[in-house]
C-alpha cells in the first residue's frame, strides 16, 4: 500500500500538491490556512511537519492513525500514473481466475475512479473505457481460493477497504464501482456456498448497496450477514480506529431461529407458573410494553421522554431517585430535533446523572437524530431502522414522534398499520420496551381538552399504555407564564397495573426537570 497517498492524504482537508510534497490544513488545530507539510520520507512512507508546532502524534490521532501506521517501511510503491481526472494515488488490478489482467480501477486525489483496459493499439497502452470488458470481483483468485479452503469471504464497498481487511488476515473483495455501479448477478457464482460478511458503509447509499448484495446472494451463499463499522464510516475507518474484526457491529443475518412446530396444549399452558415481571423501569415499563406519550404543546413531553431515557440508562427511577436498579441499554431515535438541539437538552440530564452518583455508563444511551424523519412504510427506511435495533439490542427503545415515522396521511389506518407493524417487529427482535410520542388533538379548548393522540384510531388500540400530560386544572397560572404543574392523564385503558404518577411538577432546570408533585406523593397513582 502507498501509505502517503492511500492512507494519509484521503483523511486530510485542503490538500494541494507542490512537486513531490503536499500541503494541507492541520487537523490538530484550527487551521484556516494550510500549515501542514506532508511528504514522503527516505526511510519511512510519510513525514508530517506542522508550521504551528503540532506534534506528529497529535496530528495522527486527529485523523485516526498512529505512528506505527506511517512508520512501516515503504513497499509496493507505484509510480504516479496519469488519468484523465488527474494523477492516480492508487491503481487496483482486476484479474480473471488465472490472474490475467482484465482492467484497472484508478483512484485519484479527488476521489475519482476512472477505469482503463490494456490496449496495445492505444497511445499509452490503455483505453479509458470498459465497454463490454468482462467485469469480475476484486481479488477474484483469492475469493476462489477461500471457497476451496472453506474460509469466509468479506464484501465491502471499495478496494481501500479490501486492502485494510486483507491486512488483518481475512479474504475480502468488492465489485468494481461500489455503490455507483451496483452488484451484478454474475458476481455471485464465485461465492456459491460461501460464508459471506457484507460490510455496509454507514450512509444511506452504502446500506442500500449492502442490502442489494445480500438479496442477490440469497440462495447462493451458505450464510450471509451485514455488519457496519463500530467507528467511522467504513471498514478502513473501523480498523484504523484500532477496532478488531470481531468488533464490527452485526445489523442483519440470514440465520433463522429454530421453529416450534406444535402449539402448546391448554393444560400444559395453564399449568405453567407465571414468570416474574421483567422490568425495564421498575413499576412503569416491562419488556414488551408499548407506551405512547401525548401532551399539550410546550408542556415538556419530549423532555419527559428524555428523562425516561437518561434515568433508564443510569439505573435510576425517573421519579423516585432513591430507587436504583441495573442500568439498561437505551436506544433513542429522535425524528424531530437536530443533533445541536439534542445536545443542548441532554447536557443537563447527563449532568444530573452524575450529581446523583449514577452516571450513565459509556455506551448505555445511544442517540440517533433524524430530523428529516423516517418513513417506515418504505422498504429501505424500515430496513435501516431494523438494522439499528438489531445492532444495539436495547432494553428500552424510544423513537418518534409518531407522525415523523411516515409520510402518509395521519388518519389512514393502512399507513398506521404498516408503521406499528415495523415497530412491533423491532420490539420483538430486541425484546425491549417501546416508547413513542404523539401529538394530542386540538378539538377541545382549555385545560380539559383531550390528550388522546391525533391520527388513526389504531393508536388508541395499539399500545398497552397511553398517558398524556395536560395543565393541572387545580393550579392557577398567570397569563403569559408557562405551566409548571401538570396532570398525567391515562387515555388508554391499561392492560396491566402500573405505578405511574398522577401529577408532575417542573423541577430543577439544572437537574431532573420533571418531579412528582409533593402533595400527591403516597397518594393514588404513585
Amino acid at each position: 500500500m502507498d501509505v502517503l497517498r492511500e492512507l494519509v492524504l484521503p483523511k486530510l482537508e485542503g490538500v494541494r500538491q507542490s512537486g513531490g510534497s503536499f500541503s494541507a490544513r492541520c487537523p490538530a488545530h484550527d487551521d484556516r490556512n494550510p500549515s501542514l507539510s506532508v511528504s514522503p520520507g527516505h526511510t519511512q512512507p510519510v513525514v508530517l511537519k506542522c508550521q504551528a508546532g503540532c506534534e506528529t502524534v497529535d496530528i495522527l490521532a486527529a485523523i485516526g492513525l498512529t505512528e506505527a501506521d506511517i512508520c512501516t517501511p515503504r513497499d509496493d510503491q507505484r509510480r504516479e500514473e496519469w488519468t484523465p481526472h488527474g494523477p492516480a494515488i492508487a491503481v487496483y488490478d482486476y484479474v480473471d481466475e488465472n490472474g490475467v489482467l482484465l482492467f484497472q480501477v484508478m483512484r485519484t486525489l479527488g476521489k475519482q475512479f476512472p477505469c482503463r483496459v490494456p490496449d496495445p493499439t492505444a497511445k499509452r497502452g490503455y483505453r479509458w473505457s470498459l465497454g463490454d470488458t468482462r467485469r469480475v470481483l476484486y481479488r477474484l483468485p483469492a475469493v476462489i481460493g477461500a471457497l476451496r479452503d472453506g474460509k469466509p469471504v468479506w464484501i465491502c464497498e471499495g478496494e481501500k477497504d479490501v486492502h485494510a481487511l486483507e491486512a488483518r488476515g481475512v479474504v475480502a473483495t468488492c465489485n468494481p464501482g461500489g455503490t455507483g455501479q451496483g452488484w451484478r448477478a454474475e458476481y455471485g457464482e464465485p461465492l456459491r456456498d460461501a460464508e459471506v460478511t457484507i460490510v455496509a458503509d454507514a450512509d444511506k447509499p452504502g446500506q442500500a448497496h449492502a442490502r442489494q448484495v445480500a438479496a442477490m446472494l440469497d440462495g447462493i451463499a451458505a450464510r450471509i450477514r451485514i455488519v457496519e463499522a463500530a467507528a467511522g464510516k467504513d471498514a478502513a475507518d473501523h480498523l484504523a480506529a484500532g477496532k478488531t474484526i470481531e468488533e464490527f457491529v452485526e445489523t442483519w443475518t440470514s440465520d433463522e431461529p429454530a421453529r416450534v412446530d406444535l402449539a402448546v396444549d391448554l393444560w400444559e399452558f395453564i399449568g405453567q407458573s407465571d414468570p416474574p415481571y421483567e422490568w425495564v423501569i421498575p413499576g412503569l415499563l416491562e419488556r414488551g410494553d408499548r407506551l405512547i406519550l401525548t401532551g399539550f404543546e410546550g408542556l415538556g413531553k419530549s423532555m419527559l421522554t428524555r428523562q425516561l431515557a437518561v434515568c433508564a440508562a443510569a439505573g435510576i427511577h425517573p421519579f423516585a431517585w432513591g430507587e436504583t436498579y441495573e442500568p439498561r441499554r437505551v436506544l433513542m431515535i429522535d425524528c424531530e430535533n437536530s443533533e445541536r438541539q439534542g445536545r443542548r437538552r441532554f447536557r443537563p440530564l447527563a449532568a444530573a446523572s452524575i450529581k446523583t452518583r449514577r452516571r450513565v455508563p459509556d455506551g448505555g444511551l445511544r442517540l440517533i437524530h433524524r430530523p428529516e424523519g423516517i418513513d417506515l412504510t418504505r422498504e429501505n427506511d424500515a430496513a435501516w431502522f431494523m438494522e439499528r435495533v438489531t445492532a444495539h439490542r436495547p432494553d428500552l427503545l424510544i423513537v418518534g414522534p409518531f407522525y415523523r415515522l411516515h409520510m402518509g396521511d395521519m388518519n389512514d389506518e393502512r399507513v398506521a398499520r404498516k408503521v406499528v407493524g415495523i415497530l412491533d417487529a423491532a420490539r420483538t427482535k430486541a425484546d425491549c420496551a417501546l416508547v413513542t410520542e404523539a401529538h394530542a388533538g386540538h378539538g377541545e379548548a382549555g385545560k380539559n381538552r383531550s390528550v388522546r393522540p391525533l391520527g388513526s384510531s389504531l393508536l388508541l388500540r395499539w399500545p398497552e399504555f397511553g398517558f398524556g400530560i395536560a395543565p393541572d386544572p387545580g393550579k392557577e397560572v398567570r397569563p403569559g407564564e408557562p405551566y409548571r404543574d401538570v396532570e398525567v392523564r391515562p387515555w388508554r385503558g391499561a392492560r396491566d397495573e402500573r405505578n405511574w404518577p398522577t401529577h408532575l411538577t417542573w423541577g430543577d432546570p439544572e437537574g431532573w426537570p420533571w418531579q412528582i408533585a409533593p402533595e400527591t406523593i403516597g397518594g393514588k397513582g404513585f
